[in-house]
Order: structure tokens, then sequence, then C-alpha cells
């Protein structure tokens, strides 16, 4: 019997075959790995592929049903509400978010504790207002034992991307969108957004949780006075022109304000009848437009600021604070904070003296012509850079036909003499209030405003030992309240009538703020001290002055010597081109001089050849005139010979006639 082998079937070539091909095409290395797989361990990997393709075709389609389905029912089955960074709602939302559990417990979380960042300005407030009633509640010792201790929470916020959470028993999902990588050209307010969505098209419980958010906020703030700082944006960075909430500080009380009674209450009553709701209809209907303005002047220290901040707190309003004197305000980003105020609130026009718009007109009105034309190419009709605020866009801004209605101005100044009229006549500037410096009057009201005991405060000290808490317990307010005021009354006698400013009074008696009997005994030095303080202090800024106008008029005989030796410079310079151009002129005038004489001897020769040409022409016509006689005696020597010949002729006729006539009569002349 014949053995019988099987023949051994070869493995096919991955190669062999077109779509083994066209698979090495679409995935690189294909054929090499199922070679390998085919060599080593024996696995024909052509025997997958179609569960291989089967898988990626079913990822594939469920990736694209996922999404479209997702799509569907985001847009027909859900409701939404995006929040950009730009309002303050998105401060709120996330400052409400921090405080829930999922963006703590959340696996992809963003941790913040640097102060600078601009998520901590969401939450600070969160934590600030704990604090300080705990460190209120703490004794002295505990205090400061605690506070090395203290290091500053870490705060998390849900990371970018979609995050599941519950509220009040509904699932909502919460996504954080970074929108940077999409666009270079976006805006601040573009760059990141958040979107809270739910099930259901009724978006009732978004609103729900809205408004919650935004009672939390308000609800830390309810007895703060809001600051929020203008910002003029960056062109390098895209950013745009914006207020800044940059802190909420204690409302101050207006009795701590130390002005007069009568001024106060004429102020307080202004803005009040100003902010009644009856009073915008009174304005419309005689067509006024509604604002006020007001404008406080006087020395550095004697509580302008303070005021504004006391009127934005007695008022609960925000108060927002712009500078005038960045380099980067211009026109359309003041303009564009202005249109962006609330309806009611307190701008804060800080030291509007400084912004250099001081008596612009008037420095317009000297200037020439040609500085004229420049300005009003600039199209402000002031001496300011373009891009730069100008007086009158700040004008038009405050009170033009576009400007914002409904908002308190107050602004600031250390030198009102240096503002322009315009600026402050009546319209612009409703009230002005002046600051001096303190008075008795005011000083003993300082003293009181420092020393009073207010409820839940210990009675300050009337000696220089500590007090026993038993004895300042057992004390009689009353009493306390009637001794401070008597301190006071020696206190103001002791202080110099309109020498002193507030603040300075305040610094005094804030360095024995526990010890009012310390401050009184410590007036006089203080005077002394104070006074040859400010003396050694005026005599630095003379000298600092005399240094500075000798400087400068140093600078100016320098200028001045630089810019004699740079006319000499140019009348050296215009003599050498004069002198040069002289040269030049005598060059030309030799040269000129050459060819006046080249067409002088030209003309001359020019009349010497026609000379010539006429004598020659004489001669010609001389030797025509003697041609001409010659002629005249050939003529007449022709006419004289044609005479004689033809005289001849006659008389040989005459002969030839007489001999025929003899001839004929016979007669033979001898």
């Amino acid at each position: 019997m014949e053995n019988i082998t099987n023949p051994v079937v070869q493995p096919p070539v991955m190669g062999q075959y077109p779509q083994f091909a066209l698979l090495d095409t679409i995935i690189p290395g294909f054929s090499l790995v199922s070679s390998l797989l085919q060599t080593h361990l024996g696995i024909d990997l052509s025997l997958y592929l179609p569960i291989l393709v089967l898988i990626s075709g079913s990822t594939w389609a469920w990736s694209y049903l996922y999404s479209y389905c997702n799509s569907l029912v985001g847009e027909y089955l859900m409701s939404s509400v995006r929040i950009r960074t730009d309002d303050e709602i998105f401060n709120m939302v996330m400052a409400w978010v921090t405080q829930q559990t999922f963006s703590r417990s959340s696996r992809n979380i963003m941790a913040n504790t640097n102060v600078n960042s601009r998520s901590y300005s969401m939450w600070r407030f969160f934590e600030s207002d704990d604090q300080n009633e705990e460190e209120e509640e703490d004794e002295e010792e505990d205090f400061w034992s605690r506070k090395k201790k203290t290091k500053r929470d870490v705060q998390y916020t849900p990371s970018y991307g979609s995050h599941f959470f519950w509220f009040k028993a509904r699932p909502l999902f919460f996504n954080r969108i970074d929108n940077r990588d999409s666009s270079s050209s976006l805006s601040a307010s573009e760059r990141e957004e958040i979107q809270i969505s739910c099930f259901g098209r009724n978006p009732a419980i978004l609103k729900t949780l809205l408004a919650e958010a935004r009672e939390m906020y308000h609800e830390k703030d309810e007895c703060k006075t809001l600051i929020y700082r203008g910002s003029t944006g960056n062109a390098n960075t895209n950013s745009e022109p914006e207020w800044k909430r940059c802190m909420a500080r204690s409302t101050r009380p207006f009795s701590t304000v130390i002005l007069e009674e009568k001024t106060k209450n004429d102020l307080i009553a202004d803005i009040a009848d100003y902010l009644n709701p009856a009073t915008r209809r009174w304005y419309a209907n005689r067509g006024i437009p509604y604002r006020r303005g007001y404008l406080l002047h006087g020395p550095p220290g004697t509580g302008k600021s303070s005021l504004s901040l006391a009127l934005a707190g007695y008022f609960k309003m925000r108060i927002y604070i712009l500078s005038l004197s960045s380099p980067m305000s211009s026109e359309e980003t003041v303009s564009s904070l202005f249109a962006s105020l609330p309806r009611k609130c307190v701008v804060l026009l800080e030291d509007i003296d400084s912004a250099g718009l001081t008596h612009t007109r008037d420095k317009n009105s000297d200037t020439p012509e040609s500085n004229n034309e420049e300005n009003k190419s600039n199209g402000n009709g002031t001496n300011t850079p373009a891009g730069k605020l100008s007086l009158s866009g700040l004008l038009n801004i405050l009170d033009g036909v576009a400007s914002q209605e409904g908002r308190v101005l107050i602004m600031t100044t250390n030198h009102i003499e240096k503002l322009d009229k315009a600026l402050i006549r009546p319209g612009r500037v409703d009230m002005t209030v002046l600051f001096g410096r303190a008075d008795n009057k005011m000083a003993g009201a300082i003293f009181r405003s420092i020393y009073a005991p207010h409820e839940g405060e210990d009675i300050p000290v009337y000696d220089d030992r500590v007090a026993d808490p038993t004895d300042e317990k057992a004390a009689n307010r009353e009493e306390a309240l009637e001794r401070i005021k008597e301190l006071s009354h020696e206190f103001a006698a002791k202080i110099p009538e309109h020498e002193f400013s507030p603040a300075e009074i305040q610094g005094l008696l804030l360095r024995h703020k526990r010890h009012p009997l310390s401050a009184l005994n410590a007036t006089d030095d203080w005077i002394v001290q104070t006074r040859k303080e400010r003396e050694d202090q005026e005599e630095e800024e003379k000298k600092k002055k005399e240094e500075e106008e000798k400087k400068k008029k140093e600078e100016e005989e320098k200028k001045k010597k630089e810019e004699e030796e740079k006319e000499k410079e140019e009348k050296k310079k215009k003599k050498k081109e004069k002198k040069k151009k002289e040269e030049e002129e005598e060059v030309e005038e030799d040269s000129d001089e050459e060819k006046k004489e080249e067409k002088k001897k030209k003309k001359k020769e020019k009349k010497k050849k026609e000379e010539e040409e006429e004598v020659e022409e004489d001669s010609d016509e001389d030797e025509e005139d003697e041609d001409e006689e010659k002629k005249k005696k050939r003529k007449k020597a022709d006419a004289k010979k044609r005479k004689e010949k033809k005289t001849e002729l006659e008389v040989g006729e005459k002969d030839k006639k007489s001999e025929k006539e003899s001839s004929d009569s016979g007669y033979i002349t001898p």
C-alpha cells in the first residue's frame, strides 16, 4: 500500500491579496504584524479580520449615534443656561458651587490658594466674615497663637468638562467650557463660560438655582459697601473695559464722618431727595437730565474719600472708582465704563486735578493757529495727544447727549483753582463741599468718636495701668461717656485751630486708642514734634524745590547754551552755505561773463562778417555799376556804330539813287 502524504498547506502571503494591501495602506504595519503572528504564534490574523472590522464599525456607529442622540436630547428634552465671565452672575454661581459637595468630591477639580488669581475673587468673601467672627471671640493670647498656625484653606471648583450633581432632588449637569483653544481672537468674556442643564423643557429649577446663588452672594454683603474699580482694558491681551470688584468693606456709620452738622444734613437731604422715585418722574416731566454731581475739595487728609464711602454705605449703593490719570484712559474706554454703570450707584473720580485735564481750554486759546489746526486734527480741541482722554471728551461723558443717568457723581480735588470752569459749572457740579483743617469743635468730635465706647466694647482706660476686667464690667458707661466728653474739651483746647488736618489728629489718637489720658498728655509733645517735622519737611521741600529750580535753571542754561551753540552752528552753516552759494554765484557769474564775452565775440564776429558781407555786396554793386557803365558805353558805341553804319547806308543809297536818276536823264556826273 502506497504511503499517501498529505500536502502541506502554505499560509497565504499577505502581499498576495489586494485586500491585505489595502489594509496595509489603511493600517500601516498590518502585514508585518500579521506575518509575525503567523510565523511565531501560528495565529492567522486574516481569520479575525471580519470581527475587527465589525468591532471598529460598531464603535464608530455607537459614537455617532450617541452624539446624535445627545444633541437631540439636549435640544428637545433639556433646558440649559449659559453664563459668561463678564457678568457678575458668573461670580455668584461659582461662589455657590464652591460651597457644594460635588465640587469637592468630583474627580476633576481645580484647586486655588493664590490671592491674586481671578478665581479667588469669586469666593474670598465667603471665608473672610467667618474668620473675622471667630477672631473677635478669641482672647488675645489665643488669637496670636492661632494666627501663627493659620493657613489659607484650599478652595476647590469643578474643572473643565461636564459634572453631574443633584439640586432639590433634581439631576443637573454643570459644564465648564474653555474656549481659549478654539480661537485666539476671543474677548475676555468669551474665553470661559459655564452651562447648567436639567431634564425637561421647563427651566424653573435653573432659575431657582440662580436665585439661591444670588441670595447667598448678597447675604454676605448685606452690611458691606461694595467697591468696584474701573479697568480700561488692554489691546495686547484683547481685554475689554470693565468694572472689577476689588473689595467689600464694612459700611461706615455716617456719624463717624467729621463734618459740620449742617453740611452733613444738607448733603444727605439732597441725595435722598434725588434718589426718591418721584424725583425721577419730576426730572423727566420737565426735560431735565436725571443726574447729580458733587465736588469735594480741600487739603489732603480732610476726609473727602471717607465721606464718599460713608455716603455709599448710608444709601446702600455700590461705589465705582475710576482713575482718569491712567495712560490707558481714553474717551472710548471711559465712555464704555460709564455706559455699563448701574442706574443707582456712586461714581468717584478721585484727584480730578491730577488727571492732566486742568485749564486745557485756556491753554488752547493762547496757542498759535498752527497749533490750533493740529489740535483740530486730533478731533478733541485740546492739547491732549491722540487717543488720550480730553477735557471735552470727559464733559461729553459726564453730561452729554449719550451720558448715563441715575448715578451720583462725586469728584474730589486738592486744588479747586486748577480745575477748568467748564468742569465745575452748575449742571455738572450741583453742590460743592469745602473740607478745611480741623478747628476745636472738629478736634473734640474726633476725640469722642475714637474713645466713646460702643455697644459690646470695653470702656477705655483713663490711666497708664492695665485695666482689670472686673473693674471694667462694673464701670458706669454713662460716667465714661461724660468723662470722654470732658477730656474731648480739654483735648480740643490744646489743638490749634485750622493747623492740623483731621487725618493727622486721628493718627495721634490711634497711637493711644485705648488710653485717652495718654493721648491727652502726649498732645503737646505731638504738636511740637509735628510742627518740627512739618518745618523740616517744608525745608526739605524748599531745598528740593531750590535744587529742582537750580537743576531746572542749569538745564535751561545748558539748553540755552546748546541752543546758542546750535544757533551758532546753524549760523556758521548758513554762512558757509551763503559763502558757497556766493562762490557758486560768482562761478556762475564768471561763467555768465565768459558766456557774455563769447556772445559779444560771436556778435562781433557776426557783425564783422555782416560788414564783410556788406563790403562784398558793395564791391559787387560797384562791379555791377562798372559793368553797367561799360554796358552803357558799349551800347552807346554800338549805337553810334549802328548810326554811322546807317548813315553810311543812307548815303550810299542816296548816291545810288542819284546815279540812277542821272543815268536816267543821261547826265553823267563827273
